[in-house]
């Protein structure tokens, strides 16, 4: 059965083009998104990202080079026995900024492949660093409490949670079951949960002085952030993805709210916001069945788009063209970034005649009682890059694009 594309609303169509402002050459495989802030406090803003082949590098809004930073440690030959040379030093996880030890000025906080947890300056010069003892695969937490103080968190492979204060020090350490390589989360007050997800699928929850509070089995590895959102009644739900290819919402006492399943694994945190202007928030996440899904906050589909390959990377959710509405930003293992609308399109069920479709003075039938078709994602824009796209950013009109290959490509919206 065929299907036409319906429109209910006056809305003036699309235009323009996205190309490339410029790109910039790491020489070296990049595993994660870019982290955009103005490090230096100079006014400007500076892209951060790590490599695999361990070096932090840092470069401007027109993609010159700042500084870089390399991890990489002398080994024994013991050591480097059981060592693979190519990801021994990696950075996996997006690095965090924020100002830890209340200096007024912005420190850089990321894990590695060794298992250090790094600190430095906004120049790039290492304050201090802590060992763990396993790889540090997941992005750390800063968290600012109501005393000022800033309490890092991050999990470890070597099945640890880590508490540290701004100066490095351990406040305490949270032993799981199994390796943690996902990002916690703390929810908000009034009683602030520290939750995140560990590789034998359980999803744990602990106060601030580490004790359990509950968790949760999914029984599949969780590689992705977990995200809190408040409800339309105000009720704290906790979204979370697995490698099981489902999205859970779980409430506050730990208990199943409702299931989404897909037919491939999720690997990144899902992205909530206002979508379509109704004033309810949506869900938006990618799935390794190579599609982009919209949900309601209650886990009903609003609309789906599917790539070519994997979405393993968060959709961004901005204002590309300044028009005043949102869309989608999502990138792929098929190297393509697309932009989708927010809303997506109707799509009307074709049913040769009217009678199926528009009611007839003094009928009622079968089919006016369902809907006649269903929302589905509409491509606005699509940009082709030179490699699997491992993780995007949005800033002031510009889309950064990370890809395995090596290569940041900063893309712009062209109104011709």
């Amino acid at each position: 059965m065929g299907t036409i594309t319906f429109g209910f609303k006056n809305i003036a169509a699309k235009s323009g083009h996205l190309e490339e402002r410029w790109n910039y050459d790491t020489n070296s495989l990049l595993l994660a998104a870019p982290k955009i802030a103005d490090i230096d406090g100079d006014g400007k803003q500076e892209i951060l990202f790590g490599t695999k082949e361990g070096r932090l590098i840092s470069i401007d809004l027109d993609g010159n080079l700042k500084w870089s930073f390399s991890v990489s440690n002398e080994y024994t030959d013991m050591e480097l026995m059981f060592l693979d040379a190519e990801t021994s030093n990696s950075i996996s996880g997006t690095p965090n900024i924020e100002d830890i030890n209340n200096d007024g000025k912005k420190e850089i906080v990321f894990g590695t492949e060794q298992g250090i947890l790094h600190v430095l300056d906004y120049s790039g010069k290492e304050l201090w660093k802590f060992p763990t003892g396993g790889p540090i695969r997941g992005a750390a937490l800063i968290q600012r409490f109501a005393n000022n103080q800033t309490g890092v968190f991050f999990g470890s492979h070597d099945k640890q949670l880590y508490f540290l204060n701004g100066a490095g020090q351990l406040y305490w350490k949270f032993a799981a079951d199994s390796p943690i390589e996902s990002c916690p989360i703390l929810t908000p007050t009034p009683v602030p949960m520290i939750i995140f997800g560990t590789n034998d699928g359980t999803l744990y929850s602990i106060n601030l002085k580490s004790e359990l509070l509950w968790k949760y089995a999914i029984g599949r590895k969780i590689l992705a952030q977990a995200v809190s959102v408040r409800d339309e009644k105000e009720n704290l739900r906790i979204i979370v993805g697995a490698t099981d290819g489902d999205i859970y919402c779980i409430d506050e006492n730990g208990a199943l709210l409702w299931r989404f399943h897909t037919e491939g694994a999720i690997f990144s945190p899902v992205t909530v916001d206002d979508i379509n202007n109704d004033g309810k928030k949506e869900i938006v996440f990618g799935s390794c069945d190579n599609k982009v899904y919209a949900l309601t906050i209650d886990g009903k589909e609003l609309w789906n788009y599917e790539t070519d390959f994997w979405v393993v990377t968060s959709p961004l959710i901005a204002d590309i063209d300044g028009d005043g509405r949102k869309e989608i930003v999502v990138g792929s293992y098929d190297h393509n970034i697309y932009i989708l609308d927010a809303e997506g399109s109707y799509l009307l069920d074709y049913v040769p005649g009217v009678s199926g479709i528009v009611g007839q003075t003094g009928q009622y039938g079968e089919a006016l009682t369902k809907q006649p078709g269903k929302t589905k994602g509409k491509k606005i824009w699509q940009y082709q890059t030179e490699g699997i796209i491992v993780g995007c950013a949005h800033i002031d009109g510009s889309i950064i694009v990370n890809t395995e290959s090596g290569k940041i490509n900063d893309l712009v919206h062209r109104k011709t």
